[in-house]
């Protein structure tokens, strides 16, 4: 399959694909990933306050 940016839309197409192959290794890949990067969307909650808190000042 070779390596792909992990993100939603590359998820979703796995699921469409309906390829259980393709799904498996998609999902070992974002295993992987989330392991590695932890909490993505925590991380771009804080980023994003951090925005706001200097725009208010």
């Amino acid at each position: 399959m070779g390596i792909q940016m992990l993100y939603g839309v590359g998820i979703r197409e796995a699921i469409a694909s309906n390829s259980l192959e393709k799904m498996k290794a998609v999902a070992a890949q974002a295993e992987v990933t989330l392991k590695a990067q932890g909490d993505i969307g925590a991380a771009y909650v804080e980023l994003r306050d951090a925005i706001q808190a200097l725009e208010g000042k």
